[in-house]
């Protein structure tokens, strides 16, 4: 699949850290607020192609300053429930 680990809350995977960065869950629901806060999709290479899956980079600005980093996580966890799937449990 893509080298990297998986963060989880409540069973669900709402992040991931690859290469050093992090990228939240995004659903239909969230898009737009990633698009207007720049956020780049996640990308991974499978069988020459690249394959571009349901994470968005974490905004800038959102690296800085706790609170919206919260808000962003928060963001990403309620995208991650509505997916409805379910992955490891909590320090697995």
């Amino acid at each position: 699949m893509f080298g990297g680990a998986g963060i989880y809350r409540d069973g669900v995977m709402f992040a991931l850290v690859a290469d050093s960065d992090i990228y939240l869950k995004c659903d239909e629901a969230c898009a737009e607020r990633y698009r207007e806060a720049g956020c780049r999709p996640f990308l991974y290479e499978k069988d020459g192609k690249s394959v571009e899956m349901s994470y968005r980079s974490l905004p800038e600005q959102a690296a800085d300053d706790p609170d919206l980093l919260r808000d962003w996580v928060n963001i990403a966890c309620e995208a991650a429930l509505r997916s409805g799937k379910r992955g490891r449990k909590e320090g697995a």
